[in-house]
């Protein structure tokens, strides 16, 4: 009986669909028919499955907006999902978020059956699962070259990215800290809708000229655990101030005033700033410090809908997903989504790797519409040295030495002190692994053997044990850790041994602990850092990831003091997610420049005057378990240039409709993409398709004999130029450029060219590197190139 009902159903469903796609004119009924057919199908379908399913948050994804009001489009939502739900109250209890500024869709609570039942409805592109992601300077600007001495030059500088907005989703911000200084700030943009959204110790007396705007959003995280609201050992705070510290160090690297004097514990002093600082600053907390963790969809959505709405230009997102990597259309990434129609609207998206490197394919954030950023060092160290009692000293780094210096003292080696002598957690002193007696006021020696142990953790084992400090041996990993009050020194296996040598020759070894210094130009710098993900991305082969590379080891910027008297207010920070905001920086100060550029435009200026060369004329390395000379996958175009990305010479632009186009080129239909975008796509058919989203580098991943790609330049330099091609071929590949001379006048703005790829290799193989670079002799834009041999599928 049922079944036969329920087939009934489907068939007036499947009719109503025609009439839609038959008839334009009764459009609005069969709408409105389908709606309430679906809704009898769902009440039907609750009758025979379970009431009491758990429920838990679903974004509901419609694509591009149907309705420019808001509120039309937020009234569509809920009648939709009354219709789901059979009433207006229970979809208000259900609904968690209205996604109705950048893009459509709403967050609600669904069972699993309603979640797949509301999938069916028209205009619905995907249901997604409400999935948790992960939180991935007083030198660095000048390391790069950026070169502010003072801030009186803020007064007279032309383009300290004044006028512009970043918008940073984050973990919120610390608006008492000097970073956020408006002193010097110009009005707040006529075009700003934003608003300064109270909470918890936090008002609209904390928004001025510099934070333009702070909303929070904490709905999706909420609704993961019932207890947040009831306490939960956290101090996080209900509103946009920051508690973990992540979001006003982003920020103040980003946008950060000029603060004099800014240091860590007396280390790193110097003038402090961010890279536009004279840019407004936007606050999306969508990321929290909560035990279930960080940032959920439904919020991250909701932030970006809003930072669009309120009009921002610029968005630093440094957070991301872990592999495996999802769709761009019709699955989970809503970073993908949400960039997606940021960028749509103009707004440059820029997002950080990841810190799962050195292993390859590990790198996140990878649609080609977001600039994504990868880590290196810069030319600043912590040197620390460790006096052995044979007078020898070996040095190690640290940023934390305790109160005073370390005078010399018993040494000694933490498996010599276990507690149990038969196992191996003294090695990298774990928890209750030491003999209190025999550790009581001596620096001990670890190593590191096992992921679950760091230094930080070594340090309290060393501490509750008695101990007086710590030398950590361990393998290269770049950014130091905090230890507190404790002093602690961290060492590469080699002094280790040494150090292990010492003891063992020694009746009774002694050391004593100095503290570190700060020294600046010494290290060959930049290298690729240890942590950063690395391409090729597994789900778009074809465009290279990351974009670019910028400092973000030890990185020294705002920080909230945490309530203690000995806070500087600065804290040192390492990932992926410190240089993001360099590079957001960056991109606030070429559209200050060039406010008519697309955020295509901007990253095309950042990729193709990037630099290969470190501080001694060398190839950038990589801090990998080679050390290899970095390659595409390691840094993308290159270490930023922030001067040389003022003025490219040459740009590669793309509209959304290439966008769209690359979508169909990755198997996706007409129909999923139309939902999308709410145009009318067709795809083309071509071959290579793949290929030839213009972006500012060439990745051919499957090159079998022979392949073409094409690409347009846009001249933005001297209006009469003549740009000649400079290869470097990939080994084992053939490479011919077609024209090799670009003549611009100013008739002729825009030029194309092709690129031949022939393979002379009889042998399956990996990646090969290269680059084109168009120069006139003024200009030097390049272009990186990897090439990989199929001999077989």
């Amino acid at each position: 009986m049922f079944l036969c009902i329920w087939k009934a159903f489907e068939a007036l469903l499947l009719s109503v669909n025609l009439i839609m796609d038959t008839n334009s004119r009764n459009w609005r009924w069969a709408r409105k028919a389908q709606l309430l057919i679906a809704s009898a199908l769902l009440l039907l379908q609750d009758s025979l499955v379970n009431s009491a399913e758990a429920s838990s948050v679903h974004i509901v994804y419609m694509g591009d907006k149907i309705y420019q009001n808001p509120q039309t489009t937020k009234m569509y939502h809920h009648k939709m999902l009354s219709s789901l739900l059979g009433s207006k109250e229970a979809a208000k209890n259900s609904i968690l978020y209205s996604y109705k500024h950048g893009f459509s869709g709403f967050a609600a609570r669904l069972t699993k059956y309603q979640a797949e039942a509301i999938a069916k409805f028209p205009g619905v592109v995907s249901v997604i699962p409400n999935g948790i992601h992960k939180l991935h300077t007083t030198r660095s600007w000048d390391f790069m070259g950026v070169h502010h001495s003072t801030s009186k030059i803020a007064f007279s500088d032309s383009n300290l990215g004044e006028g512009t907005i970043i918008g940073v989703i984050d973990t919120g911000i610390w608006p008492e800290s000097p970073s956020f200084n408006d002193e010097a700030m110009g009005q707040i943009p006529s075009r700003w809708k934003g608003i300064c959204q109270g909470g918890k110790h936090f008002n609209s007396t904390n928004c001025n000229k510099k934070i333009i705007g702070a909303r929070w959003f904490m709905k999706g995280i909420s609704d993961q655990t019932k207890k947040l609201l009831q306490g939960n050992n956290s101090d996080e705070y209900l509103s946009a101030r920051d508690a973990i510290g992540h979001g006003t160090h982003t920020a103040s690297t980003a946008a950060g005033y000029f603060v004099g004097n800014a240091n860590y514990r007396g280390l790193a002093s110097g003038l402090a700033r961010g890279g536009a600082p004279l840019a407004h600053l936007a606050i999306y907390k969508a990321c929290w410090d909560f035990p279930i963790g960080d940032c959920t969809d439904a919020d991250i959505l909701k932030a970006f809908d809003k930072a669009i709405h309120d009009g921002v230009d610029v968005l630093t997102v440094s957070l991301g997903f872990a592999i495996p990597l999802f769709s761009y259309v019709d699955q989970r990434d809503s970073l993908a989504i949400g960039s997606f129609h940021a960028t749509s609207k103009g707004i440059t998206v820029v997002c950080s790797a990841g810190n799962s490197g050195p292993v390859s394919q590990t790198v996140t954030n990878t649609a080609p519409w977001i600039i994504t950023v990868g880590a290196t060092t810069i030319d600043r160290a912590f040197p620390a040295a460790i006096t052995l009692g044979n007078n020898r000293t070996v040095w190690g780094q640290s940023i934390d030495m305790g109160k005073h210096n370390l005078g010399s003292v018993g040494l000694t080696y933490s498996e010599r002190i276990a507690v149990d002598p038969s196992d191996n957690l003294a090695k990298d002193c774990q928890s209750g692994s030491l003999n209190a007696t025999m550790a009581a006021g001596k620096i001990v020696l670890c190593f590191s053997v096992s992921d679950q142990q760091d230094i930080v953790s070594a340090s309290l084992t060393v501490k509750e044990a008695g101990g007086v400090g710590l030398v950590y041996a361990q393998y290269h990993e770049d950014g130091l850790n905090q230890c507190g009050s404790f002093p602690c020194i961290k060492v590469d296996y080699e002094v280790g041994t040494q150090t292990l040598t010492y003891i063992r020759r020694s009746r009774f070894p002694t050391a004593s602990l100095s503290f570190p210094k700060t020294v600046i130009g010494k290290w060959t710098s930049p290298r690729v850092a240890s942590f950063s993900s690395r391409g090729p991305s597994s789900m778009s082969p074809t465009v290279l990831k990351p974009d670019i590379a910028a400092p973000g080891v030890d990185i020294l910027a705002a920080f909230p003091p945490k309530g203690t008297t000995r806070s500087s207010g600065f804290a040192f920070l390492s990932g992926t997610s410190m240089s993001c905001p360099h590079v957001a920086g960056i991109a606030a100060l070429i559209k200050s420049k060039h406010p008519t550029w697309s955020p295509a435009a901007i990253r095309s200026a950042l990729v193709t005057t990037a630099s290969q060369t470190g501080t001694d004329g060398s190839l950038i390395s990589e801090e990998g378990s080679t050390h290899k000379a970095a390659d595409p996958f390691d840094i993308g175009g290159g270490h930023v240039d922030p001067n040389k990305a003022m003025d490219p010479g040459l740009i590669y632009d793309i509209t959304t409709e290439d966008y769209v186009q690359f979508l169909c080129s990755m198997g996706h239909s007409s129909a999923s993409i139309s939902k999308v975008t709410k145009t009318t796509t067709s795809c083309k058919k071509g071959k290579h398709q793949t290929l030839n989203l213009n972006l500012p580098s060439i990745l051919v991943p499957n090159l079998k004999r022979v392949a073409t790609v094409m690409r347009t330049v846009t001249n933005v330099g001297n209006i009469t130029a003549v740009y000649k091609a400079l290869v470097k071929v990939p080994y084992g590949i053939k490479v011919r450029v077609e024209p090799q001379t670009l003549s611009f006048n100013s008739d002729a703005r825009i030029l194309n060219f092709s690129v031949s790829f022939l393979s002379t290799q009889k042998f399956h193989g990996d990646y090969k590197f290269g680059s084109l670079t168009w120069t006139d002799g003024k200009y030097f834009v390049r272009t990186p190139i990897a090439v990989r041999t199929i001999q077989f599928e």
